[in-house]
């Protein structure tokens, strides 16, 4: 089989020259709308969600609708009555919070997560929210199209062997057929051919459930082998074949319409006179021959035409030589033309354009007839042919051909007489092939390649052929060529290229390229971010891949634009927004659960803050944006000292935790003067500059300078900034001067997976940052100089401290003891710090980590030093 491509009528150049063409994101569907079985469903959904992920870890809560939620350790499962349980896992959650879980944009989770290449997504009501490796989280829109295909390409046909549109190349630089050929086949030669050189091939020219063909020009034979008689009709005369049962029926007609077999209707001995054509039977093959032939010589020259014999022309197929046999096969009509090989078949072959120049017009020859010399010696039962007249072999199209005007068909036939020999009669004695090793190459063609021929093991398998090799073919791709499939362009449809895979959808393809530059595989991925991979061949093919023009694809674009992905910005979703000046706390109560919270920059005088469940407050940007628990004083003087007086100075100090000697550690105030924090001391004759001494008897601070315009006092006396409940989440803040107690902190992480995230506590009297919860998390944050230890966390399981530098905390003289250092914990708690800075901290040793009563703290990647 050559498996051309550029086989196709030589009736008018332009077609001779474009060959014909043979015969975002997305996400997966939404949740089901429940049934009545949900809760059953759900029932056994919540048990194996609970081993999943690791176990409920605070009280099931109510959405907006009423919808219920239970925190896990790994993430969270949304449920109802009405609604079919789906989890959002940590990542996801947190990116979901941050759009303002329900009351946003997104609504509820409308499926499970899936993957999408290296991200993580779910689809929501509202839209798909994806998270990346590094957990940053963005939007899609909801449900974008899923997209068409543009496929690119180079080349046409298999590309093994010749190329046409490089052999023309190659003789427009001056190279000859021979030399053509002996570059595409090497290390094959190209020599004279002796072997049965007036031989013929016997060539199918139309099977078909019925056929006819006329005669033009002169007069043709019909011989009936079965009835042992021949009928000769004149010019123009027709004869009609189908099938009659077992047997081929045929009716011989004259232009007139009359029969030409003789007919004695009244059986008087005289023939009919114009009789009515009558249908004929026979057993065996009609052999039909006509004048001007080696089969009926003849000064006149006839031709016959056959309608359909030209597949890829609505014009019958026109043939001059050789003879044609009509028989039945497989129950239908089968004409096989018989013609010397070496002459007459090529002059018909049909593969290249006549007006091509001659060095490619002999190189195309040369591997015509070495092709057909392989085949003449097999007969197909097929066909009952050598070759068929069609691309499955080499395109034929007789006299068609040979007759091309204005002079081009001659031009084809000289090219063939000039690859062969022939005797004084005439005759051939010897015809140019492509040889190898002694035998003839198996001379495999096509139209062009996209750079780089193949090897025939590649495109067929079986055993690879020396001749058949990849070789670079850079004049398929010159200008000289002329070639229309120099590069090419065709679309594949969403619902086809899906098809092509096996897959639901697809939404995007990669591919990748052999040495001889054809795709040697293509990865799919679908919208739920599964992928699976084709070879090159079966992804190409027309039997079941896309139907490419050729091997040599250059690109596989998705022809819709894949949706932008838009980054979380809780600030982009704020559910209500807080001045300064505006109580914080009242805004916080007022809100539902699961509000993002928006603060103004500025400073907010904010104290005992209380997120509900699944809250978020954050702010403009750390820098900018500050929870600050002080209050403004003024001095009087008093002796050499200057007087602090005020009620929020308890009268009476405290004592609970034990203090180094000269500290005051129990008493909470701490005081600043123009923003920086002063020393306490525990004496009122040891106060001096930069210090101060609290007088709890006379609810009274002593320090060394007045106040002014310019020097200004305040004083922490806010117990706490903020506490978290479940799946609260604050950000973008700096919490300082907070009055908090020993062992609490200014920010408590009560609940389950409370986060403080991307924010600065400093300055503060007791722990910085306080966590009881489940699961909570400390991110991308500054906890610095706070009076007890920088992060606490007593009973929680699971909390993680990544990418925080906890430093210089300790300042207020606390004795070591369990929630001092740098990062402190107790009763079982288990706390992960990674990627941080543990740094300058007091009261916890070297290493500024403390674990006390069962508790865990693991420091991974991080940075310790300074602390003691």
């Amino acid at each position: 089989m050559r498996k051309t491509a550029l086989a196709v009528s030589a009736v008018l150049i332009a077609a001779l020259l474009v060959p014909g063409v043979p015969a975002l994101a997305v996400a997966p569907a939404s949740a089901a709308v429940a049934t009545a079985s949900t809760k059953d469903t759900n029932k056994a959904y919540l048990a194996k969600a609970a081993k999943a992920l690791g176990g409920a870890d605070a009280a099931t809560g109510k959405l907006r609708d009423g919808t219920l939620w239970r925190s896990h350790r790994d993430g969270i499962v949304v449920y109802s009555d009405k609604r079919r349980a789906l989890t959002v896992r940590n990542a996801m959650a947190r990116a979901w919070a941050d759009t303002g879980w329900e009351n946003g944009r997104f609504g509820y989770p409308a499926g499970e997560q899936y993957k999408s290449g290296a991200d993580t997504r779910q689809n929501f009501g509202g839209g798909v929210i994806g998270v990346r490796p590094n957990g940053t989280s963005y939007w899609l829109p909801k449900a974008p199209k899923l997209p068409d295909f543009t496929v690119t390409g180079a080349g046409w046909g298999h590309g093994v062997g010749m190329s046409q549109y490089g052999a023309r190349a190659m003789a427009a630089e001056g190279k000859s057929a021979t030399g053509i050929l002996q570059y595409y086949y090497n290390p094959a030669k190209v020599t004279a051919g002796k072997s049965a050189p007036a031989g013929d091939i016997r060539v199918q020219v139309l099977k078909s459930t019925s056929s006819s063909l006329a005669v033009a020009g002169a007069r043709m034979r019909v011989t009936d082998p079965a009835a042992r008689k021949t009928y000769t009709a004149p010019a123009g005369s027709t004869l009609t074949l189908k099938r009659s049962g077992s047997q081929l029926s045929y009716v011989l007609k004259t232009a007139a319409g009359y029969d030409v077999i003789p007919r004695d209707a009244n059986k008087d001995g005289v023939n009919d006179k114009d009789p009515a054509p009558q249908e004929n039977k026979t057993s065996g093959k009609l052999r039909i021959t006509w004048e001007g032939t080696r089969a009926w010589a003849s000064s006149k020259r006839a031709s016959i035409s056959i309608p359909k014999a030209n597949a890829e022309s609505s014009a019958p197929g026109l043939y001059r030589h050789g003879y044609l046999e009509a028989g039945l096969l497989k129950d239908q009509v089968n004409l096989v033309t018989s013609l010397r090989l070496n002459d007459e078949y090529l002059y018909g072959l049909a593969e290249v354009p006549s007006s091509w120049p001659s060095a490619v017009l002999q190189a195309q020859a040369i591997a015509g007839r070495t092709y057909a010399m392989r085949k003449v010696t097999r007969l197909k039962e097929s066909c009952d042919c050598n070759v068929t007249d069609e691309v499955q072999d080499q395109k034929f199209t007789g006299w068609t051909k040979e007759n091309e005007q204005p002079g081009y068909g001659a031009r084809w036939k000289a090219a063939v007489n000039a690859t062969l020999t022939r005797n004084a009669a005439g005759v051939p004695t010897s015809g140019k092939v492509v040889t190898y090793a002694g035998r003839l190459a198996e001379t495999l063609y096509s139209s062009s390649t996209g750079g780089a021929t193949r090897n025939s093991e590649d495109v067929w398998g079986g055993a690879a052929l020396p001749y058949l090799r990849s070789r670079t073919d850079p004049w398929s791709l010159k200008a000289s060529a002329n070639n229309p499939y120099r590069t090419w362009t065709q679309r594949t449809s969403q619902r086809d290229m899906a098809k092509v895979f096996g897959l639901n959808d697809v939404v995007g393809v990669k591919f990748t390229r052999a040495k001889d530059l054809t795709i040697s595989s293509a990865t799919a991925r679908t919208s739920s971010g599964a992928a699976k991979t084709l070879a090159g061949n079966a992804f190409r093919s027309w039997a079941s891949g896309i139907g490419a023009h050729s091997a040599w694809i250059t690109g596989i674009k998705a022809s819709t634009t894949v949706p932008k992905a838009t980054a979380i910005n809780p600030r982009n979703f704020c559910t209500t927004t807080v001045k300064p000046g505006t109580s914080l706390a009242k805004a916080a109560s007022k809100a539902r659960d699961g509000a993002v919270i928006c603060l103004k920059a500025g400073t907010h005088k904010a104290g005992n803050v209380v997120l509900k469940p699944r809250q978020t407050l954050i702010g403009h940007t750390r820098s900018n944006t500050r929870l600050n628990g002080t209050i403004s004083v003024t001095t009087k003087k008093s002796g050499k000292l200057h007087r602090i007086g005020t009620a929020r100075i308890p009268a009476k100090a405290p004592t609970r935790l034990s203090c180094n000697t000269s500290s005051q550690c129990n008493s909470a105030q701490v005081l600043f003067a123009n923003g920086a924090q002063l020393t306490a001391v525990s004496s009122k004759s040891r106060v001096k500059a930069g210090t101060y001494w609290i007088d709890h008897r006379n609810r009274s601070i002593f320090t060394s300078k007045a106040s002014s315009k310019k020097y200004k006092y305040t004083l922490a006396t806010t117990a706490r900034a903020a506490t978290l409940g479940t799946w609260a989440r604050m950000g973008n803040v700096t919490v300082s001067g907070y009055a908090n107690p020993g062992n609490t902190g200014a920010v408590w992480l009560r609940g389950a997976h409370s986060t403080l995230s991307g924010s600065t506590v400093a300055s503060n009297h007791g722990i910085g940052v306080q966590s009881n919860g489940q699961a909570t998390a400390v991110l991308d944050s500054f906890v610095r100089r706070n009076g007890q230890a920088g992060i606490s966390a007593s009973g929680g399981k699971n909390t993680v401290v990544r990418g925080t530098e906890v430093g210089k905390n300790g300042w207020a003289g606390f004795r070591p003891a369990t929630f001092t250092g740098g990062i402190a914990a107790s009763n079982k708690a288990t706390v992960k710090v990674s990627a941080s800075r543990i740094l300058d901290n007091r009261g916890a040793g070297t290493r500024g980590v403390r674990a006390k009563k069962g508790a865990k703290v693991s420091v991974v990647s991080s940075t310790v030093r300074g602390n003691r």
